[in-house]
């Protein structure tokens, strides 16, 4: 799983490379997209939730759901590296679209 790549679509049709990495991974100072999720069977994943920051050193990521990625069971952290956030925003919203995740929704 570690360092894994993967494309998750969005809505718009546009495909996003991705990194997967256990949960707790810690990540040097730079922003991007991540997505929380669980590893299913048949090297599948669910979702519960997509989210951007400007820094993935600092932990948790959205302290406010931490309690519904516990339930969730999220076990890997998607990320995609993106210095611009603008374009995190439009990439965050993309997938939320597309996926309507849980705990986006919550």
């Amino acid at each position: 799983m570690v360092g894994d790549v993967t494309v998750l679509t969005g809505r718009s049709g546009a495909q996003y490379q991705f990194t997967i990495y256990p949960r707790l991974t810690t990540f040097t100072p730079k922003g991007g997209v991540y997505v929380m999720g669980r590893a299913e069977a048949d090297n599948r994943y669910a979702f519960c939730y997509v989210g951007h920051t400007g820094d993935f050193s600092v932990r948790p990521f959205a302290k406010d759901k931490t309690a519904c990625f516990d339930q969730f069971r999220a076990d890997s952290i998607f990320i995609l590296d993106e210095t611009s956030a603008n374009r995190r925003v439009e990439i965050a919203q993309d997938l939320i679209s597309a996926y309507a995740p849980t705990c986006n929704t919550l």
